[in-house]
């Protein structure tokens, strides 16, 4: 094995010394200087780097002066500092939630004021998370009763909204509040039409919005959970289907009769629907910014689209409960997505029974703050 001592040397390649110049001489000169003005700069960087002083050398007395006018960069007239630069403090950054109601307000006012729509009634804001025919949805399987199949419909429809609701009433990481406040929605509102709440004595009262939602969520619940409105006996065998003939012929039908729902079931069905309508128009109204912002619009749109489908269909909406929302549905009449129905008017009878009726300047929701009974339309 050979070590380094036993390697040969290289041959040395004969080196011809030529005459110095004064061409050469000069680009040997300014080779030096550019050398010299290289190692001075880097010097500076590093001494600045490390929080020293600039120690630049001297011998390079043909560099032109330091310049004031730039200040990002090390300064010889000033020694560099390990500290931070002296800076104002920065004043809080707005949450989300106080972002987002501010700008949908704001944004709402100026369209109203201008005469302009509101985004969520335009063809290219109105699209769906999905594609395909809502009355997949919405129609009634031919062996289920129609009883079963609208509180089955109602419970959906309640638990679906209850996890949309969410994302206004969820308090905000940054601010520590929901989007829907009593500070920022002082009412129950959806664009020109306000609700307003029934008590206990049977007075109208102004309520802010998240808690007119609570005691609509909580009106709800109580409604689904009571036995006497959705029955939960269990059947050893499934009740007979009536026939249409035999729904026509029977003079004390009434929607859910086979299957032991009550009397009240449909007025019960409808008020509980017209409530939750109202809460899908104020989170448009009032909210949509923040669906829109967070790219959940669509979503929204196809929850709302599923709910007013079935509303529609089996009758549970009046022209007059929608009104809020009216342009929205017609958009999507026009389009297809929704099918053209005949004007839907609730009855003498539900509508005496109703919880609530709204107008285009206020509005009455019955029962009172909980899960009451409901009340009597004004």
């Amino acid at each position: 094995m050979r070590t380094h001592t036993d390697y040969e040397e290289l041959p040395v390649m004969p080196w011809v010394a030529k005459p110095v110049t004064a061409e050469s001489q000069l680009v040997a000169d300014l080779i030096q200087k550019r050398i010299i003005k290289l190692a001075n700069a880097a010097e500076s960087s590093r001494a600045f780097g490390r929080g020293g002083t600039n120690n630049q050398a001297r011998g390079n007395q043909n560099a032109p002066p330091p310049s004031r006018v730039n200040n990002a960069s090390p300064s010889g007239y000033s020694s560099p500092s390990l500290g931070p630069p002296t800076m104002p403090q920065a004043p809080a950054s707005p949450s989300l939630a106080q972002s987002m109601v501010s700008n949908e307000q704001a944004s709402h006012q100026n369209a109203r004021a201008a005469g302009k729509i509101p985004l969520f009634f335009r063809e290219q804001y109105a699209l769906f998370m999905v594609k395909g025919n809502f009355m997949t949805l919405a129609a009634k399987p031919v062996l289920i009763e129609e009883g079963e199949w609208m509180a089955h419909q109602i419970v959906e429809q309640s638990r679906v909204l209850g996890n949309l609701l969410a994302c206004v009433q969820d308090d905000d990481r940054p601010g520590g509040r929901g989007v829907c406040t009593e500070k920022d929605c002082p009412s129950m509102s959806a664009g020109p039409t306000t609700y307003t709440w029934i008590d206990t004595n049977r007075n109208p009262i102004n309520l802010p919005a998240p808690i007119y939602i609570k005691h609509i969520q909580t009106w709800v619940n109580g409604k689904i959970q009571d036995p006497s409105i959705f029955p939960t006996e269990s059947f050893t065998t499934a009740p007979p289907l009536p026939s249409p003939a035999q729904t026509q012929q029977d003079p004390n039908h009434w929607l859910g009769k086979t299957s032991g729902f009550p009397q009240r079931f449909e007025t019960e069905v409808r008020n509980m629907y017209k409530q939750m309508f109202r809460v899908y128009a104020h989170v448009y109204w009032q909210h949509w910014f923040l669906f829109w912002h967070t790219s959940s619009h669509t979503y929204l749109n196809t929850c709302f689209m599923h709910f007013v489908n079935v509303g529609r269909l089996f009758g549970l909406l009046s022209e007059k409960d929608t009104e809020p929302m009216q342009p929205l549905i017609e958009l999507w009449v026009r389009q297809g997505t929704l099918p053209k129905m005949d004007k839907v008017e609730q009855s003498p009878g539900s509508a005496g029974a109703a919880a609530g009726s709204s107008t285009a300047g206020s509005g009455v929701a019955g029962s009172g703050a909980g899960a009451g009974a409901a009340g009597t339309a004004s």
